[in-house]
């Protein structure tokens, strides 16, 4: 992990800001302006540790320098140092923006925020031990469950979902193609015990239809050209095919 930028923060950076809050508007935003300057490295490094999580790190970095601004208007020399100061309030407001605006799917409060506590728990193990820590390190860096810490972090995905046009990796057709939606067919097929039985006494090619259709999930259009006839066709086909089958499973319930 890289380290935080060196930063030229001069001794009068404290003098700067201070002088600020009592000068006129040009003449604060002059002096805000060099503090800013001086500490761009800290936002824009602030802002690169949480790139990669589905949010763009243009916008990052623009949250960081608002935070920043936010930082100079609102820190007290009296308590302490300026670069924790800032640091705290860029890497709040950062956090605050993902809550806000970055979940694709927001999961409860609970697991945005053992995410949050569970990425500094992180930095920190890989600041004292060079390695990315396990499930149980993390787990009791921040005194949680292992299965807890499982779910926050299975929930990053949240920020930027899969697209349902992305393409299978096995077959390349859309995702979105291999999800099942209402269809009366598969309330048909639901109950294979009573159905296999009446298989048995159709022919190769009413076979053939039935395992392209509710075993390969072919689409109807995809079956068509394969079997080399038109999508209407077999449309029909199925119809009539599975109406046979009702009869039958309705017959034999019957007996």
């Amino acid at each position: 992990m890289n380290a935080a930028p060196a930063l030229a923060q001069n001794d009068d950076t404290h003098d700067l800001i201070e002088a600020a809050r009592h000068a006129s508007d040009a003449e604060r935003a002059l002096l805000e302006d060099e503090v800013v300057r001086r500490h761009l490295g800290l936002a824009h490094h602030l802002a690169g540790r949480y790139s990669g999580r589905g949010a763009d790190r243009d916008d990052l970095a623009q949250v960081a320098c608002f935070a920043l601004v936010k930082a100079i208007r609102g820190f007290d020399h009296e308590r302490g140092e300026f670069v924790p100061f800032a640091t705290v309030t860029i890497l709040g407001e950062i956090k605050k923006y993902f809550r806000d605006y970055c979940w694709g799917i927001r999961p409860p409060r609970r697991i945005q925020q053992m995410q949050a506590d569970i990425s500094s728990a992180t930095e920190r193990c890989l600041q004292s031990d060079s390695r990315q820590p396990d499930l149980v390190t993390i787990a009791g860096e921040i005194d949680a469950g292992v299965d807890e810490v499982r779910e926050a972090m299975a929930a990053r995905s949240c920020f930027s979902p899969t697209s349902l046009d992305q393409p299978v990796r096995e077959s390349g057709r859309p995702l979105g193609e291999s999800i099942a939606g209402d269809s009366s067919d598969y309330e048909f097929i639901d109950d294979w015990v009573t159905i296999e039985p009446l298989c048995r006494d159709l022919d190769d090619d009413e076979r053939q239809l039935l395992r392209l259709r509710f075993v390969e999930d072919k689409t109807q259009q995809e079956i068509a050209e394969i079997v080399g006839v038109s999508q209407m066709q077999i449309s029909r086909r199925l119809a009539k095919l599975l109406a046979r089958l009702r009869e039958s499973a309705t017959a034999a319930d019957a007996a």
